[in-house]
């Protein structure tokens, strides 16, 4: 019977209301529930470098025109050979012409030039299908995910996901040495379809570890790797892209390496569900398993009630209208400010990387806010959904138009900053949504918005195709897209305010049977009374 009230204490009672009561005596100090939220952050920080990477390293890896271009080998250490292709703007048409016969002969034939430290002669729709396809791969098997991490629990898509990225990373740098960027197409295509575990996963985890009087902190820590991988990845690269001692590709071996050590590590000490972790204490336990997180039973998932609920739909749009914003600062920044404000490679690493430093400071703050103003009941949760939402989108979206009409650096820089750095507030906005609405079902919901959501975003490179095109360097061209990136945001935001729900819905309670009848939810309810009670003590004349 005490496991029974366990299982279903886990989502409390008092989580269907939006003035929730803030949960006593939690225990002190570095529980394993921080430890778990360490390792999911430092996962995703590991996945998120592995993705962004090569927005900046593509910069270094290519060349605009292959009759422009001349190849030179230069002695490193080791006595390696370095193939470096330069631009040659005095070059006659004919000398031209002879090089590029020379360059493709000794492609074909010549051993030296055969290595990984060269350029690739790749227009710009070739490199936008290399790095979205990543995002090809994430979205096709981002609902999968979702039921398979609701299903098994979250701990072993991370892993595989790991492991994947990992190898791949490693190879890359190979890879279009045999096969062109169709291989790379391909291994960003792979490495796309096991990331699809991260936020699904993630989710689940969530929903058993972190309590309801917590929720803001703990899903902010975890979801502000995401802003550190691209930090610090952005700087690397950069640095690594203008080394000649170490070149694009070191960027990708780091990235490999992290992400095997990271498998190693939530291999040892990960667990998908404070039940499972035999080093947790019972006042810990207590604590998470009584204050609204998803309970230990298996349940299937109410699809017909999550795709009919409004609240649902609502923050599946607003999902959909960030990740096309975030994406298109993500992959396009660092080609804006190279081709548009003139920023040196280095210089570019580092000024994409502010911002993200930004939004890893601004997504906690928002997340330690939110939680005290729940705490001290001066707003509810669906208010403080809503307004970090909207300052997540629309106030960030209005920054994004203004860094496109600017042409001093300084400025360009600054604008950037506000812009990403306040699209943090999606993190206590829609992003934490799911657990309000359904911790129990956190998982497939974030899957379903999060595939919604990257089909939308396939649509970014046609629109940087067909605006932007070749023509990068037309700064009227990019102020175009901005804009209509922006105008989605806010659009999307309005529907999400208007829809959002801060409370857990009915159908969190359901279990295998999709239509669990009424009087299996009172009993739910009198367990949950049961459990909430201090324990009576003990009358030792009527025990006699």
């Amino acid at each position: 019977m005490a496991q029974d009230k366990v299982e279903y204490s886990s989502v409390g009672e008092t989580d269907k209301f939006e003035d929730l009561k803030c949960a006593q005596n939690i225990p002190k100090g570095f529980g394993v529930r921080h430890l778990q939220v360490l390792l999911l952050f430092i996962s995703l920080s590991v996945g998120y470098a592995v993705r962004a990477q090569l927005s900046v390293s593509m910069v270094a890896m290519t060349t605009q025109n292959l009759e422009s271009i001349e190849f030179s080998h230069i002695n490193i250490r080791n006595n390696r050979s370095l193939v470096v292709y330069k631009n040659e703007e005095n070059s006659t048409d004919s000398n031209s012409s002879d090089k590029t016969t020379n360059l493709r002969r000794n492609r074909k034939t010549g051993t030296r030039s055969w290595t990984v430290y060269r350029t690739y002669s790749w227009d710009k729709p070739t490199q936008e299908m290399i790095l979205f396809s990543f995002f090809v791969g994430y979205t096709s098997m981002m609902l999968p995910m979702g039921i398979i991490s609701q299903r098994y629990g979250g701990k072993i898509p991370i892993l595989i996901a790991l492991a994947v990225n990992g190898v791949l990373s490693i190879l890359s740098p190979w890879v279009p040495l045999f096969a062109g960027w169709m291989g790379m197409c391909v291994c960003r295509l792979l490495q796309g379809m096991t990331q699809a575990a991260y936020y699904p996963s993630i989710h689940t985890i969530l929903g058993k570890w972190a309590p309801l009087s917590e929720r803001g902190r703990l899903t902010t820590y975890v979801y502000t790797g995401s802003q550190f991988g691209t930090v610090a990845i952005f700087q690397v690269s950069g640095l690594f892209a203008g080394t000649p001692s170490l070149g694009w590709p070191a960027t990708f071996w780091l990235c490999g390496i992290l992400s095997l050590l990271c498998f190693a590590l939530y291999y040892w000490l990960g667990s998908a569900a404070p039940h499972s972790y035999r080093g947790i204490t019972k006042e810990e336990l207590h604590h998470i398993m009584g204050d609204g997180s998803a309970d230990v039973k298996k349940r299937k998932t109410p699809w017909k009630h999550i795709l009919t609920s409004t609240a649902v739909c609502g923050l599946v749009v607003s999902h959909a209208g960030s990740v096309v914003g975030h994406l298109l600062m993500l992959i396009q920044t660092p080609t804006y400010m190279s081709k548009v404000l003139k920023v040196d490679i280095r210089q570019n690493g580092v000024y994409s990387s502010l911002p993200y430093i930004a939004m890893y400071i601004l997504a906690i703050t928002f997340g330690h806010i939110s939680d005290k103003l729940h705490a001290k009941k001066l707003m509810s949760i669906v208010n403080i959904r809503r307004t970090a939402n909207t300052i997540g989108m629309m106030v960030s979206g209005i920054f994004m138009i203004a860094f496109a009409f600017v042409t001093n650096t300084t400025l360009a820089v600054i604008l950037l900053i506000l812009c990403i750095g306040l699209h943090s507030g999606v993190h206590v906005g829609f992003h934490i949504n799911q657990l309000d609405l359904a911790p129990n079902f956190a998982g497939p919901i974030m899957a379903l918005g999060n595939m919604v959501a990257n089909l939308v975003s396939l649509l970014v490179p046609v629109l940087v195709s067909n605006i932007v095109g070749n023509d990068v360097t037309n700064q009227h061209r990019w102020q175009i897209l901005f804009i209509v990136v922006a105008s989605f945001q806010i659009l999307t935001n309005t529907i999400f305010v208007i829809f959002v729900k801060g409370k857990v819905q009915q159908w969190n309670f359901y279990g295998a049977d999709e239509t669990e009848k009424e009087e299996d939810l009172c009993v739910l309810k009198e367990n949950n009374r049961l459990f909430d009670q201090e324990p009576q003590p003990i009358d030792k004349k009527q025990q006699t």
